[in-house]
């Protein structure tokens, strides 16, 4: 029908209630349903029994917004189509004799809920992130920090938020988020704008952070990324560890690093990831990609069953427990090369908390494990250029040769930053060398110094 390309629709369940006003063969009870999706001048419904064409009905439709505005309007049914999978009707309706005030209030409430336009707009600003939260307007990460998008926007209602977040949530995915009430996905936008999606339950309103995914892997250079990370994507057993904080590039890197195996050497690259970012395409090697929740039931089950999968390096998107590391473990001491990442400000810090996930009588045993398997540990932190616009990257570098390695076995990790520092001659540094080089480069300001400077 030609409103529908006239005015864009949007797909979100406003609550209704209708009666019919024609035919009127004979009375009927008024009734309740939900909305497919809206625009300004009609919308579409699943209803269980036909309605015929040009029949007419009044409905009352609950809009959300800040106040929730209860509208009444009269409407024609325009369309009705059988759905094959349920015995129910598809029933598009296009308001009549609409006032055009109302018809402006309709307008402009659904706009605001449009999410498929918010995200298109948001990645137009260059953000990292988008943040629906109650309370306040759409805001957006740009190059690290906070904004609104538009800062005349009045503030998201509850309501608003719960109808743009399952908008885009399949019938099972809405499922698995009622249950558990934290859910994490990926969503598309055809092939060049893809978003890692976190929906939660906060105050007991549903919440969105989206993430867009860069369309392209960027190379080492591109990321600023040390040349030590091409020799240790030419390793082929032995652990990789990339630490950082959240919201450092840890997935960016390791994408980075997958990539570089792919145009160099080849193999069979098996990732388990949760979820799946960056779509690599096999050229040298084959890239098998699994995500937690869907393909497998955890990291450590995809872990055990990847080694009788014929790869050659195994990718872990994320160390959390005990059962991964020790599977890692298994992995790397039967010949795999195992990339992984973990929430760790430093290498004393990953090691501690690798170790310290066991229990104090395994600890001994998995140090000796890991002071055999560790090959390297980047830990890296994304700093605010001084331009305000760009972020650039500082790296902490610990390659594992015999000092760290029976630092690591003897549990005596106080000592690491001190074989670190010793150790330029081989690639390593400690961050706070990182960001002095930074600073004296003049890429961050003083400030930007002081806040990520270790040096008392």
């Amino acid at each position: 029908m030609a409103e529908r390309r006239q005015r864009a629709r949007i797909n979100v369940r406003i609550k209704f209630s209708y009666e019919m006003l024609e035919p009127k063969e004979r009375p009927q009870p008024r009734r309740n349903a939900v909305t497919k999706d809206i625009s300004s001048r009609g919308f579409l419904f699943e209803n269980e029994s036909e309605i015929p064409l040009g029949a007419r009905l009044r409905a009352n439709l609950s809009l959300p917004g800040s106040p929730p505005h209860p509208i009444e309007v009269n409407a024609e049914v325009v369309r009705v189509e059988r759905l094959q999978e349920l015995p129910k009707f598809d029933i598009g309706v296009m308001f009549v004799d609409l006032p055009a005030d109302i018809e402006e209030e309709i307008k402009q409430r659904i706009e605001r809920m449009d999410i498929l336009r918010l995200l298109k707009e948001s990645a137009g600003h260059k953000a990292s992130d988008i943040h629906l939260t109650c309370g306040s307007p759409a805001m957006l990460r740009i190059h690290g920090k906070i904004r609104p998008l538009k800062p005349e926007t009045q503030p998201l209602s509850a309501g608003e938020i719960e109808q743009m977040v399952y908008s885009i949530l399949s019938r099972t995915q809405r499922q698995k988020f009622e249950q558990a009430k934290d859910l994490d996905f990926v969503y598309s936008l055809g092939t060049d704008l893809r978003f890692r999606v976190s929906v939660y339950q906060q105050r007991g309103n549903a919440e969105v952070v989206f993430r867009i995914i860069p369309s392209q892997i960027k190379s080492r250079q591109e990321l600023g990324l040390p040349d030590l990370i091409e020799e240790l994507c030419r390793l082929t057993d032995g652990i990789i560890v990339i630490a950082g904080t959240t919201g450092s590039g840890k997935t960016t890197t390791i994408a980075s690093m997958i990539d570089i195996i792919n145009r160099t050497r080849g193999g069979v690259v098996l990732s388990l990831e949760k979820p799946i970012e960056y779509v690599h395409k096999n050229i040298k090697g084959i890239i098998k990609q699994r995500e937690v929740g869907m393909d497998v039931p955890s990291f450590a089950s995809g872990l055990t069953a990847s080694l009788r999968q014929d790869p050659d390096i195994i990718v872990v998107g994320e160390v959390i427990d005990a059962d991964t590391i020790e599977t890692a473990l298994n992995a790397a001491e039967t010949g795999h090369l195992v990339i992984t990442s973990i929430h760790a400000a430093d290498t004393l810090q990953v090691l501690d908390r690798v170790i310290s996930l066991f229990s104090v009588e395994q600890q001994a045993f998995i140090s000796n494990r890991l002071s055999h398997c560790l090959r390297a540990i980047i830990t890296q932190a994304l700093l605010p250029h001084k331009n305000g616009i760009e972020r650039i990257l500082a790296t902490e570098v610990c390659i594992a040769n015999y000092a760290v390695k029976k630092t690591v076995h003897d549990r005596n990790l106080m000592q690491l930053n001190s074989i670190i520092q010793s150790s330029a001659q081989l690639g390593m540094r400690l961050m706070q060398s990182s960001i002095d080089k930074i600073f004296e480069q003049g890429l961050i300001t003083g400030e930007t110094y002081e806040i990520y400077s270790k040096k008392k």
